[in-house]
């Protein structure tokens, strides 16, 4: 990625770190740049200069005394929405930066031996950017990636907390730290993984992927790290692993926690190292790639079982990402289902619609396998359903058992009911007693009776008891209304 800047001493930067010998470094280096400077050692003095000041960036510790960086992220974001902040911290201070990220931060460095003059001056750059200058290979949802053939495939939501998961792996992807996405199996872990890489200056390479849960320990690990000929029985030619092929992009271990704990200690040193040993091989190989792991499993649970190890975790654990189960975003439901219904009549050549009582259904069932299992749920159904119309009638035994008959009532709509008032009371009852007939029959004169003395009550209600008026807005006599109120047993509540 080749970057143009002009008139570096244009850009002014306010540098914040308690730390003296650390902001002689930032001012050292990007002195270098050309770039005004202003430094501070914390937040509250960070503050002062911002209210009396303009500035282009803002650098900022993480943990600081007097005013955090968090803390001074969220009081220029108030003011000056657009200015970019960079965080720095520790790693033991990785969650505040995670969270500085949710919060608009527009990128964050890691303290210690990760941290380097280029990286530095080149998130710096990368903030300064204007649209002109620059426009980073993010590819919209959907696109295909003729690299590696795979369709990315979109990510459909209107669910809160799924736009802002999507901003913050939109915010993640310029950097190089390994992300952990978790979730149950069907929650689009893969999916996030592949956007995070369409999002990142790492587009233009072949995105990598491998199962680790797939693949026995002996061939995951030729899969990962590659073999030369002759290395064991089989080996008949030499052969690159993922991490070789994956140089410069980005790696995808689908299923980490199910990799053997030798397996393990091998994947730890490639991170730590950015090198990797082929199997039989004679010296050690350097990689530049982005890693992304998924589990769903506990993964804690199988580190106190001594099933992963903990050095490994944070090491992979450095951004966290944890994607909720569909259950909680049942706002999506209806917009996954019309979603998946256009791609497999589309596949299919159908053009099966979906009733808004099967859709209620849907909404109303537990969805184990998440996002997965609906999607399947819809091309089953667009299979084998005989009608046009997709109906309750239509689906799994599993999904009508957990979601009882009186719930297939349709969603409500958004819009208003209009007409004058005996059509909108005439829609208002067809939307409110759509009811299915039991087999073994209804009452029908007690249903109807029920009905009427709601009406009744809900008329002396409106009209204060006054009987007169009540049968006015009934279009009754007062003698029948009076009749009714004894037939059906309806007295003036107590005064």
């Amino acid at each position: 990625m080749r970057i143009l800047m002009k008139n570096n001493v244009s850009k002014k930067i306010l540098i914040v770190d308690d730390e003296s010998e650390m902001r002689i470094a930032l001012e050292t280096t990007l002195k270098r740049e050309n770039y005004q400077l202003v430094c501070v050692e914390d937040g509250k003095q960070a503050l002062d200069q911002f209210e009396n000041h303009v500035f282009d960036l803002i650098l900022t510790d993480v943990r600081m005394p007097k005013l955090s960086g968090l803390e001074l992220l969220r009081a220029v974001k108030e003011r000056s929405p657009k200015i970019p902040v960079v965080m720095m911290t520790a790693y033991g201070t990785i969650d505040n930066a995670v969270e500085a990220m949710k919060e608009g931060a527009f990128d964050y460095l890691i303290k210690g031996s990760g941290f380097s003059a280029d990286v530095l001056v080149s998130t710096v750059k990368r903030a300064f950017l204007n649209p002109q200058d620059y426009v980073p290979p993010v590819r919209p949802m959907g696109f295909i990636d003729k690299a590696d053939s795979i369709t990315a495939k979109k990510i459909v939501t209107q669910n809160e907390e799924m736009k802002k998961l999507l901003k913050f792996a939109e915010n993640v992807a310029y950097s190089k730290s390994t992300v952990l996405i978790m979730g149950e199996t069907g929650t689009g872990k893969e999916l996030f993984a592949r956007y995070i890489h369409q999002c990142s200056p790492r587009a233009e390479k072949s995105f990598m992927a491998v199962n680790c849960a797939a693949l026995p320990e002996g061939l995951l690990e030729s899969e990962l790290f590659g073999h030369e000929k002759g290395s064991f029985t089989g080996a008949t030619e030499n052969k690159e692993g993922k991490f070789q092929r994956a140089h410069q992009s980005s790696l995808l271990l689908d299923e980490v926690s199910e990799m053997s704990l030798p397996l393990q200690a091998k994947l730890l040193r490639v991170l730590q190292e950015h090198e990797v040993d082929k199997v039989g091989g004679k010296a050690p190989i350097p990689v530049d790639v982005r890693v992304i792991a998924t589990t769903n499993s506990d993964i804690r649970r199988r580190i106190r079982d001594q099933e992963f190890r903990e050095d490994l975790y944070y090491r992979l654990n450095i951004i966290p990402l944890t994607l909720p189960p569909l259950r909680d975003r049942k706002t999506d439901i209806p917009l996954l289902v019309s979603h998946f219904l256009k791609q497999f009549n589309n596949g299919t050549g159908s053009s099966k619609t979906i009733s808004d009582e099967a859709i209620n259904v849907f909404v109303n069932y537990s969805w184990p396998g998440n996002v997965r299992e609906l999607a399947n749920f819809v091309e089953r159904m667009v299979v084998l359903s005989i009608g046009s119309t997709i109906t309750p009638r239509d689906l799994p035994d599993k999904v009508l058992g957990e979601v009882p008959e009186e719930k297939w009532t349709p969603l409500e709509k958004d819009s208003e009911p209009t007409g004058n008032p005996t059509q909108i009371l005439q829609q208002s009852l067809k939307q409110s007693f759509h009811v299915g007939i039991p087999d073994e029959g209804i009452n029908l004169k007690k249903l109807v009776e029920g009905f009427e003395k709601e009406l009744l009550i809900e008329a002396l209600e409106k009209t204060g008891w006054v009987k007169n008026k009540a049968a006015t807005l009934l279009s009754l006599n007062r003698t029948t209304l009076v009749e009714k109120l004894k037939k059906l047993k309806i007295t003036n509540p107590p005064a």
